[in-house]
């Protein structure tokens, strides 16, 4: 009895942990819907140098007119990335707070892709009454496609630690 006891207060520490980290990853994404436009830009741009520094040889060389025209060039392909992957992150934020052994399969799943893609509209809706930023429904289905992505991720990171907690290779 007292065993199950522990494992039950070790399993609420760590959903509270993760619920935690799900607010602080909801609180930053909101802090970057925030920026108005000309300061996404700014934002994006400078990880678009760094993306140059990281795979053009000689990037380094280049004038700061041609690593701004580079790094404007990639500037959609950097904000999608961006969108995806913080919404990933919050898919398995999400999954590690709500997962549960107890609970079915279904509901391990779909409440976290739900839960995300619901912050996925509020956050497009967010950015419409923002300087110079738009809501997109482009955005939604990219983040919402992140939040599966992140879900998939996690529960598959559970699954192979349970086989491996339970003994199995």
């Amino acid at each position: 009895m007292k065993n199950l006891v522990d494992k039950i207060k070790k399993l609420e520490l760590r959903k509270k942990i993760f619920w935690v980290l799900t607010i602080a990853c909801m609180i930053t994404i909101f802090i970057f819907s925030s920026k108005d436009a000309d300061a996404s830009t700014k934002d994006s741009h400078e990880i678009g140098k760094m993306v140059g520094y990281v795979t053009i040889y000689d990037f380094d060389r280049w004038t700061e007119d041609a690593q701004e025209r580079y790094a404007a060039k990639i500037d959609h392909p950097v904000r999608k990335t961006a969108h995806f992957l913080e919404y990933m992150l919050l898919g398995q934020l999400i999954t590690a707070a709500w997962y549960d052994n107890n609970k079915k399969k279904s509901s391990n799943m779909g409440v976290p892709v739900i839960i995300g893609a619901a912050y996925a509209v509020t956050d497009e809706m967010h950015q419409l009454v923002v300087s110079g930023r738009a809501g997109m429904f482009t955005d939604v289905l990219l983040d919402s496609a992140g939040v599966v992505a992140g879900m998939l991720l996690m529960s598959l990171l559970i699954r192979i630690g349970r086989m491996i907690m339970d003994g199995h290779t």
